[in-house]
């Protein structure tokens, strides 16, 4: 989109607020991984940069993982405005000691909508270091869990994985959603 996705705003929220706000009805604990903010408006939660200096989701999920209290943490797209707290706790629900809780849909896998245990630090790193930046790639490396496409991932009829790449997006998505 040519700009920061997530202070726009949709709403009269950004869409990391909106992403936020679902998480916060499913988790106690929320991090926001960001090397571009040291604050949101509206977001009361830690911010922590990337723990290494090469952009990518997979960079990201590792910080995430680095940062975290937690032994698994679920990863979600700030840019992601039709989430549900139902589809998030329904990835968290399926969860019975894999490293990874991935859903499928139609289009492929939802990397940005998962749960990722903190076994995968390693096997991201060696990835990252080989420069081997594609999430989906990491699937092959530890025990994952498949989710199958349902209802449980739609909001109004669009679907939860649904994120903001462009301004058409944009513009479907402020129609929808109030």
């Amino acid at each position: 989109m040519g700009r920061d996705k997530a202070l726009v705003r949709i709403g009269g929220r950004t869409l990391v607020k909106c992403a936020y706000d679902v998480a916060r009805k499913v988790f106690k604990r929320i991090i926001v991984v960001s090397s571009l903010h040291e604050a949101m408006d509206g977001v009361d939660a830690p911010i922590v940069e990337d723990v290494l200096p090469i952009p990518g989701s997979l960079t990201g999920i590792a910080s995430a993982l680095m940062h975290a209290e937690t032994p698994y943490v679920f990863v979600l797209g700030s840019d992601m405005p039709f989430v549900t707290p139902e589809a998030m706790a329904y990835v968290v629900d399926a969860w019975r000691g894999e490293d990874i809780v991935i859903p499928r849909t139609d289009a492929g896998l939802e990397p940005m909508h998962s749960l990722y245990g903190r076994s995968c630090i390693s096997p991201i790193l060696s990835a990252i270091e080989r420069r081997n930046m594609k999430v989906i790639d990491l699937l092959s490396l530890v025990p994952v869990k498949v989710l199958p496409p349902g209802p449980i991932f739609m909001n109004r009829g669009v679907s939860v994985f649904t994120n903001i790449n462009t301004e058409e997006d944009l513009r479907i998505a402020r129609r929808l959603l109030p």
